[in-house]
């Protein structure tokens, strides 16, 4: 399904019944990297999750974007399928517009899940994110498919999973390369680090043990600077929490929704 939501069109899928729950997912994937997740979700929430804009089957803009965009397109398709509120669940590129959202319309915010992500990078990370989205458009995304694999999924997962992780290499190969890049411009100048204690929604921070481009101390500061957040640490995970270690983050995630619930 597509909707009109801040002058895109954003594809977006809905399952289940229950508290909305909105998943945001990384950059140069699409909704299906919750695949695993979905149906644990559904059972107790109704699920929405969508493809970014420059991502998946919603439209792709030139670039490039911002984090405050991506996050009012976010807004722009709660507000057409008139959700008011929802619990929010980024991952990577997801956790950074989930915390913009949180600071622009918190208002339509019950609760945050922050999935190895940060609240900002330093020039030399933001250097890189210029550089792949240089690479991009003038090479393609095949080119950048193995690096991005090596660095969500561990070895040894790799070893052990090969069809699901030729499943996530396959999924940023076929990612617009205008998206990725346009995204990768927006990650750059991404920096609420100095706003994190304007949030205020309860808030559940997770963060894979091996995560070399957010890893746990990043994860620490990110928690410590939103009061009362819990921090998690994932077992024998790098960046993709979700795929390598789905159960451990499914049950998580479910614990920390259901207790957000009972709270409201």
């Amino acid at each position: 399904m597509k909707v009109s939501a801040n002058g895109a069109s954003i594809h977006y899928a809905v399952e289940g019944h229950g508290p909305w729950v909105t998943l945001a997912h990384p950059l140069g994937a699409d909704l299906t990297i919750w695949d695993d997740l979905v149906p644990s979700l559904a059972a107790h929430f109704r699920v929405l999750r969508y493809d970014s804009r420059g991502h998946g089957r919603s439209d792709v803009p030139t670039g490039p974007y911002t984090i405050e965009q991506l996050a009012a397109d976010a807004t722009a398709l709660l507000n057409s399928l008139e959700i008011a509120r929802t619990h929010f669940v980024g991952i990577s590129m997801g956790g950074a517009v989930a915390q913009q959202v949180a600071l622009d319309a918190p208002e339509r915010i019950a609760s945050l899940t922050l999935i190895d992500t940060t609240a900002g990078y330093d020039d030399a990370d933001a250097k890189v994110f210029r550089q792949r989205a240089k690479q991009a458009r003038e090479h393609g995304m095949k080119a950048l498919a193995d690096g991005t694999l090596e660095r969500w999924l561990g070895e040894r997962y790799r070893k052990r999973h090969p069809q699901a992780s030729e499943r996530v290499r396959a999924l940023v190969a076929k990612a617009h390369p205008e998206g990725f890049a346009a995204a990768c411009e927006a990650l750059a100048a991404f920096d609420v680090r100095t706003r994190l204690s304007e949030i205020d929604a309860p808030t559940l921070v997770l963060v894979g043990e091996n995560d070399p481009s957010t890893p746990p101390a990043v994860a620490r500061h990110l928690a410590s600077g939103i009061a009362g957040a819990q921090l998690a640490i994932v077992p024998d995970a790098a960046h993709l929490s979700i795929i390598e270690q789905k159960q451990f983050v499914t049950n998580a995630l479910a614990t920390f929704l259901l207790g957000a619930v009972s709270n409201v």
